[in-house]
């Protein structure tokens, strides 16, 4: 047992440099103390990890207009929350609202799916509890 010790140290020492940048803070991407939204279609929505991603091409409320990328939390929150991965299709006429990117690109982190019939879904709360 106590020769197996180090190797499973040196085995776990190898792995974890891999598995830590695999992840990365919102705070880092994305402006918690400020909400856009996009107005417009959606063009693909990927339920997967590790976060979901929905395409729309729209306008911001800050007037840039074009193809939007939009992460959302990974499926596990989403379904959670009520989501599936028909939650959303392409073709979709959609209001996201969310973070938007720190590097001024057309992209943010989702906070609410406004559809054309009045429904919404949450996709994440506010920043506080940004995952």
């Amino acid at each position: 047992m106590t020769k197996l010790t180090p190797i499973l140290a040196g085995i776990f020492s190898l792995a974890l440099p891999v598995a830590v940048p695999a992840h990365h803070s919102f705070v880092v991407h994305y402006v918690g103390e400020r909400i856009i939204s996009v107005t417009g279609v959606v063009e693909e929505f990927r339920f997967r990890n590790p976060h979901g991603i929905i395409f729309v091409n729209g306008t911001s409320s800050d007037g840039n207009s074009g193809s939007w990328k939009i992460e959302t939390n990974s499926p596990n929150i989403l379904r959670r929350r009520g989501w599936t991965d028909k939650s959303i299709s392409p073709g979709d006429e959609v209001i996201i609202e969310g973070y938007p990117a720190r590097d001024g690109s057309n992209a943010m982190r989702i906070f609410r799916v406004r559809f054309a019939d009045g429904s919404e879904m949450i996709g994440q709360r506010p920043s506080a509890d940004n995952e």
